[in-house]
């Protein structure tokens, strides 16, 4: 048997399949049809059942550094959404046991993979539907996910992320390590190093101002987030953590700042949130540092990643950001 990390993306899946079918064993659903959606990262299967109900099957990749308590506050999180608000989110299925997360495992897989359903939500990424009107749309729905955060605690002893350092997921930081130093001009170093700085000056000044932290989404970007007849709805919850609602806005505007209506959507972003909630940057550029700080971990990332094309993608990343850097640097 081939070792797992030599197959394809598309191999890997295959060996999923089986995996999906043993953690199915944990749950009283009665599966029609079990098809894959994405193995791109997690393992993402869609179940039907006989009755007509759909859901999703996720099975957690390891390397994401996503434990058992980070998934177990996920599942809380979104139970206590789908109990509490109107905002579509997925609904988690607990097993037979009442567990919200189970972990299976299967020969030619390496290690047990931890597994949960969620309720399917339809529609089509927001990514295909981007206008003015839904980018008001993406901020008042963030605003009412984080209106909810103020009085949703999950369980203390679940050890979580926090967004109290620039780089708040478990990779370390490799950024400026030897072996990556042909991937930067001098230029290049000066300016990812003036962005952590600022970076890092935002987060200090958020600690010194003692506003509490709250449970963000965390990636709440327009891939994850769902279109059904005019509703936007939040879906992947799966990077949830500790931090301060200026950094989970910048996380959905960062992936716009290329655009040349980015002030226009920045705006309308902005004017939906209002409608729900103050809008929470304190001082002019402060979320422009944390979409600055996005762009450092997304560079980080692809450093960290067992995945050769990523690896292959390293020096267009560091060209690529380092062009979003000055731009945000220079506002």
């Amino acid at each position: 048997m081939k070792p797992y990390q030599s197959l394809s993306e598309r191999g890997q899946a295959r060996r999923l399949r089986p995996l999906a079918l043993k953690a199915l064993e944990h749950y009283d659903l009665d599966i029609a049809r079990l098809r894959l959606v994405t193995n791109n990262l997690n393992g993402i299967f869609r179940l039907d059942t006989r009755a007509g109900e759909k859901w999703i099957l996720r099975v957690s990749l390891p390397e994401t550094g996503h434990n058992r308590q980070h998934i177990t506050a996920e599942m809380d999180w979104l139970a206590a959404l789908a109990r509490d608000t109107a905002l579509g989110a997925p609904r988690p299925l607990p097993a037979r046991d009442g567990s919200l997360v189970v972990e299976a495992a299967v020969p030619g897989v390496p290690e047990p993979r931890l597994c949960a359903i969620f309720s399917w939500v339809p529609g089509t990424n927001l990514a295909e539907h981007i206008s003015l009107q839904n980018m008001e749309k993406l901020g008042e729905l963030m605003a009412r996910l984080h209106t909810q955060a103020l009085t949703y605690r999950p369980a203390p002893e679940l050890d979580l992320l926090r967004f109290d350092r620039v780089f708040p997921f478990p990779e370390p930081f490799i950024l400026f390590d030897a072996r990556f130093a042909t991937l930067f001009s001098p230029g290049q170093r000066a300016i990812y190093q003036q962005a952590l700085h600022w970076a890092q000056t935002a987060i200090d000044q958020l600690k010194a101002g003692g506003e509490p932290m709250r449970i963000l989404h965390g990636d709440l970007h327009q891939w994850n987030v769902r279109y059904s007849r005019g509703v936007l709805s939040p879906i992947d919850f799966e990077d949830l953590m500790w931090g301060w609602p200026v950094q989970d806005i910048a996380t959905s505007l960062y992936y716009f700042i290329d655009r040349e209506d980015y002030p226009a959507l920045r705006a309308a972003f902005q004017a939906g949130y209002s409608r729900h909630s103050p809008w929470p940057e304190r001082q002019p550029g402060e979320i422009s540092a944390f979409i600055a700080a996005r762009g450092l971990g997304m560079v980080n990332f692809v450093f960290n990643s067992s995945n050769p094309s990523l690896h292959n993608q390293a020096a267009e990343f560091v060209n690529r950001i380092e062009k979003r850097l000055h731009k945000l640097l220079g506002e």
